[in-house]
């Protein structure tokens, strides 16, 4: 059982949600502040996030998560009616791990927070991946360059360490929605992958414009080198 904060200003939504998640330990936020107050005390495992809420809208609330280290490590998915590809790019780019458009069936929701939760379970005993001069420490999830040390968001740190378990080879965004995000063929927005790659550019690269470690294979997809 995962303890999941659902962040929503309406009443309906919010124990919509609750029953529909009945099989976890569910805590609910009203708004942005009382959002990030209570992932600080709860703690929980993932939160799912509404965007138009009064005073701080999700954005704003999952970019000061991110930049608070007691609970920038929460993965975040949104939950919203906001459907332009311009509203999942500002999501993608604040630190969703993923982005669900209301109306949406449970089933689906359900199935992309076992997806996240998937994510950030172990799946060795090994402590460390190392790609030419980049080295993923599998434990904290932070990644060490020749000249920084990154902690990495949940999602972030599950592209990258998919990425590096198969070095130099093209990974179309296709295959990275399937195998990361758990996304059936054919389903899944490329602008999901194409954030995160932005997002791991900006933190890895020294000239994020010139990348040395995350490469673009033409129009065909992505590849990590050291």
């Amino acid at each position: 059982m995962a303890k999941i904060l659902v962040v929503d200003d309406e009443p309906e939504m919010r124990e919509m949600l609750r029953m529909g998640l009945i099989d976890h330990d569910v805590v609910v936020a009203t708004d942005g502040v009382d959002a990030l107050l209570k992932a600080t005390q709860h703690q929980p495992d993932l939160i799912v996030l509404d965007v138009i809420m009064p005073g701080m809208d999700g954005f704003e609330t999952c970019r000061r998560l991110r930049a608070n280290p007691k609970i920038s490590h929460i993965p975040v998915i949104f939950a919203t009616s906001q459907n332009e590809l311009s509203d999942k790019l500002e999501g993608f780019d604040a630190g969703a791990d993923d982005y669900v458009v209301k109306p949406f069936d449970l089933t689906e929701l359900q199935l992309r927070i076992r997806a996240v939760l998937r994510r950030l379970a172990p799946t060795s005993q090994e402590t460390e991946l190392r790609v030419g001069a980049l080295r993923l420490n599998l434990l904290n999830r932070e990644i060490v360059t020749p000249t920084k040390t990154i902690v990495l968001t949940p999602t972030e740190f599950s592209l990258l360490e998919y990425m590096m378990r198969h070095p130099g080879t093209l990974l179309p965004t296709s295959k990275l929605l399937e195998d990361v995000w758990d996304y059936p063929p054919g389903v899944g927005d490329p602008a999901l992958v194409r954030m995160h790659i932005r997002n791991l550019r900006e933190k890895l690269e020294a000239d994020p414009s010139q990348p040395q470690y995350i490469k673009t294979v033409g129009r065909q997809g992505y590849t990590v080198r050291g």
